[in-house]
């Protein structure tokens, strides 16, 4: 399995504390069955340079290389879609996935629609591809869930969390990211882990849920296929066509 979203690099934002956190984290991860994770820091939301995520990064991937980790990690950043991140994008001082032409960005849960929707069109007139992160958290998104269903019309990728299909963001989070999973809308389903405590990187409870109630490939689909695509700058697949 392929995961876009975790918080696995440690001491930069409020994901990994510790590099033995980060050692314990793959080590779940791994035996959950996931071999391949973007390490997704918020990229523009905490105090560290582009300097910094890179000499985090590499150590972490050679601690998980001397400690036998079968875990390979891939570059990439969580981007507060504001203003400024215009700017430091035309700086090249946010990371996309894995260097491809895909954005993995969020927004203020309280952001006007309009807003998201501007900044998402003028992303993708600059040819960026763009992979929104846990719609089903955002509040402009749950007391407007048309919105998410209008920004797949403009090509964006859903990110779900697979804590909101379990419950772990409560009852709104769950029925909305539900929804869009049986409304074929979702792109990929992620763990956007932070700890070993209450947001982990094990795909175990969500690879059984998924498997429980949907089709083999759609599980494939949004587990592994893809999350791999995505790292590799390919076209996702959309679900409703297949």
């Amino acid at each position: 399995m392929v995961d876009i979203h975790s918080h696995i690099l440690p001491s930069l934002d409020d994901g990994s504390r510790s590099l033995e956190e980060s050692l314990r984290m793959a080590r779940q991860a791994v035996s959950s069955g996931i071999r391949h994770m973007a390490a997704t820091s918020h990229g523009n939301f905490y105090n560290y340079t582009l300097e910094d995520y890179w000499t985090v990064f590499r150590k972490t991937q050679e601690a998980f290389t001397t400690e036998q980790i079968p875990l390979k990690l891939y570059p990439g950043m969580e981007i507060f879609l504001d203003e400024d991140a215009f700017f430091l994008l035309e700086r090249k001082e946010l990371l996309s996935l894995n260097s491809t032409d895909y954005l993995l960005v969020e927004f203020d849960f309280e952001e006007r629609p309009e807003k998201v929707t501007d900044r998402i069109r003028r992303l993708l007139d600059k040819d960026w591809r763009i992979v929104l992160a846990h719609p089903e958290r955002y509040r402009f998104i749950q007391r407007d869930p048309d919105l998410a269903y209008d920004l797949v019309d403009l090509d964006c990728v859903l990110q779900v969390n697979g804590g909101s299909l379990l419950g772990d963001f409560g009852r709104t989070c769950e029925r909305l990211a539900l929804k869009f999973l049986e409304d074929g809308i979702v792109g990929v389903v992620a763990s956007d882990a932070h700890d070993m405590e209450y947001r982990t990187p094990s795909a175990d409870r969500i690879s059984r849920f998924l498997e429980s109630f949907y089709e083999a490939a759609a599980v494939k689909l949004w587990l592994s296929e893809n999350p791999s695509r995505i790292l590799k700058g390919y076209p996702v697949l959309d679900l409703r066509k297949i």
